[in-house]
C-alpha cells in the first residue's frame, strides 16, 4: 500500500470510526494490517460484517473477541513504523498517529499474529 492509502484509510478509519463510537487501533505491519475495535456490542458487530464483506481484504481472520470494563484506546489511532516521523510532516493527521499516548503491549496476540504468520 502507498504511503497515500495509507493516510486516506487512516483519515477515512478515524472518521467513520468517531462517529460511530467505536475507537482502537489499526496496526501496519510486515506490510499486513491488524485492527483492535472497541465500542458498543452492536456498533462493533456491524463493524465487523462490513469489514468481511470488504473485497478489499484478504485473509480476514479474527483473533480475540471479548467483553471489556474499560477500553485500551480513548480515541481512533494508527500504530505503524515511522508514525512519530508522519505526524512532524502531516500535523493534521497526528490526532490518529500512535505517536506518544499509545501504549500498546507487546505481548499483544494481535502483534503476536502480525509478526509470525506468513
Amino acid at each position: 500500500m502507498s504511503f497515500l492509502g495509507l493516510m486516506r484509510l487512516l483519515y477515512h478509519s478515524y472518521l467513520r470510526n468517531t462517529s460511530i463510537g467505536v475507537t482502537g487501533a489499526l496496526i501496519f505491519e510486515n506490510n499486513r494490517f491488524g485492527q483492535v475495535i472497541e465500542g458498543p456490542r452492536t456498533q462493533i458487530e456491524d463493524l465487523w460484517e462490513k469489514i468481511q464483506k470488504d473485497t478489499r481484504h484478504k485473509n480476514i481472520r479474527l483473533i480475540e473477541s471479548k467483553p471489556i470494563e474499560h477500553r485500551s484506546f480513548n480515541k481512533w489511532t494508527m500504530i505503524f513504523q515511522d508514525s512519530e516521523e508522519v505526524a512532524k510532516k502531516l500535523p493534521e493527521v497526528a490526532v490518529a498517529v500512535a505517536v506518544e499516548d499509545v501504549n500498546f503491549p507487546t505481548g499483544h496476540p494481535l502483534l503476536i499474529a502480525l509478526r509470525n504468520d506468513s
